[in-house]
């Protein structure tokens, strides 16, 4: 029978590196998948006989409702793969260069632009309506039937597909997601008011986001970054917030302009973009020419344990948005 390998104190602070800190952490789903699938590999053994399923379910009490969608539809490609069907790795996409200097400007003009826009109303009782086409990556189950180097699990992106999801305009309420033919409820979800009350003030939504998410994610600049990216994902901004938001994302750090990427539904546009310690870029990508929000992607930007550069490890695209009286209605 094979055993671990004892580990000096050396490679246990190494491991304690890789691991989300303690607290509340709020991680996208494919971090957690890649924080795990580091953290699996020098301390599994090197084979096991039984499946293996490397899904990281966060312990967040509301961000992960809203994530709940995206792990279910990560757990239905695992099982899938896990029945013998056929699967194919990730895309490998072109790791474009980055420019800091370009990402203040295009935000400012972004927040500019945005802040001119009519505002939607949202009332009370109505919910915000969002479709979209999503993928995330996953870590399929160990199957000898597959050649793979021994001890690392194949990464595929899992199929594109729709996901609609009906947030509501205020706390207590229960939104909805439908994704992949299921329909889930969203009971403690982030109401769409949590995003639309945030301060229009710059400097001080920026010091409210950082004093929100202290001690979640790998670092705070990253917690920070992610923390404006949900707010444009899944939520219908007043245009003074949205431009705020713009605003105080050219001030965190490591933030770049990326002059091309590519949404989920095929869509070329610009990506603001921000890469964290372990390698993975998460771009947000606009219209170039409305500054509409398009979606978003993520990928390796150098060769780590979980992929080669430019493995592609998550992408989306928002299709529409809307307002609606009743949970589960499509506006018309």
């Amino acid at each position: 029978m094979n055993h671990s390998p004892e580990l000096d104190s050396a490679e246990r602070a190494e491991l304690a590196r890789l691991l989300p800190p303690p607290g509340d952490p709020e991680l996208p789903a494919g971090r957690h998948l890649l924080l795990k699938d580091a953290f699996l590999q020098q301390i599994s053994e090197p084979r096991v006989t039984a499946p293996r399923r490397r899904l990281a379910l966060v312990a967040a009490p509301a961000a992960a409702v809203v994530l709940f969608a995206a792990i279910v539809a990560v757990t239905v490609h695992a099982r899938r793969a896990q029945s013998g069907d056929e699967f194919t790795t990730s895309p490998i996409v072109a790791v474009a260069a980055g420019d800091a200097r370009g990402a203040s400007p295009l935000l400012e003009q972004m927040a500019l632009v945005v802040g001119k826009k009519p505002q939607v109303p949202v009332g009370q009782d109505e919910y915000v309506y969002i479709k979209s086409k999503v993928a995330w990556l996953v870590f399929a189950d160990d199957d000898d039937s597959r050649p793979q180097a021994a001890g690392v699990d194949p990464q595929v992106l899992d199929e594109v597909h729709s996901r609609e999801i009906w947030v509501p305009e205020s706390q207590g309420d229960e939104g909805l997601i439908r994704e992949r033919g299921e329909t889930f409820g969203l009971s403690g979800a982030f109401p769409n008011s949590r995003y639309a009350d945030l301060p229009t003030d710059p400097a001080v939504l920026l010091r409210q986001i950082y004093a929100d998410t202290r001690g979640q994610g790998t670092s705070a600049d990253g917690a920070a970054f992610d923390f404006i990216g949900e707010a444009l994902r899944e939520s219908l901004l007043p245009p003074q917030v949205a431009a705020a938001l713009y605003r105080a994302a050219a001030k965190i750090p490591g933030v770049v302009l990326v002059t091309d990427s590519v949404d989920a539904a095929g869509r070329h546009g610009i990506a603001v973009a921000r890469t964290d310690e372990f390698g993975e870029r998460r771009e947000w990508i606009f219209d170039a020419t409305t500054f509409d929000y398009l979606g978003e992607r993520s990928y390796l930007v150098r060769d780590t344990a979980t992929g080669k550069a430019g493995t592609l490890t998550a992408t989306t695209a928002v299709l529409e948005r809307g307002v609606v009286p009743r949970k589960g209605d499509r506006p018309q």
